[in-house]
């Protein structure tokens, strides 16, 4: 696709822009002027998701997050459609229900800190993946950081609703 010096871009979709855009909606990214875009032989160059390790399989929520998290560390990705099968063995995508779930894909050496961050972003988004409080430490309201009982259904401070 040609690129345009009017228009700003997606480095991990390539869609085009308005100048006033600063986000892609899709994948959830800062958008970058037409001289900062990986080059396509760049972008062809990365192995397929078959030569890849699979970090995660989810819903597109939850891969933009992963994504927006790797592409900030500099680590190259692929994000493809993906069924449950595709998924490691630890994950359980079918929890997700009836909806269309992808794939994030990485290459073997960064695959232990992809799983790092898809950690802790499963214990924001899956409280039973959460690990298990220390002796003596609280829950924390996760929108402002407030200290919460056990049995709180709305953060005192901010009013973030749980449940």
């Amino acid at each position: 696709m040609p690129v345009e010096p009017h228009y700003k871009y997606c480095p991990v979709c390539r869609s085009e822009y308005t100048l006033i855009a600063t986000r892609c909606i899709d994948c959830d990214v800062d958008l970058v002027d037409a001289d900062a875009l990986p080059a396509e032989e760049e972008l062809q160059s990365f192995p397929p998701a078959s030569e890849l390790e699979c970090v995660r399989v989810a819903p597109m929520a939850w891969i933009r997050a992963l994504s927006a998290a790797l592409q900030k560390g500099g680590v190259a990705h692929r994000v493809e459609p993906a069924t449950a099968e595709d998924a490691p063995e630890e994950q359980r995508p079918d929890a997700f229900g009836d909806v269309q779930l992808f794939g994030l894909y990485v290459q073997s050496e960064h695959a232990p800190p992809a799983r790092e961050l898809d950690g802790t972003i499963a214990s924001q988004l899956l409280p039973e993946e959460a690990p298990p409080l220390a002796e003596g430490e609280e829950e924390a309201c996760p929108a402002c950081g407030t200290a919460l009982a056990a049995e709180a259904i709305e953060c005192p401070d901010c009013g973030l609703s749980f449940g």
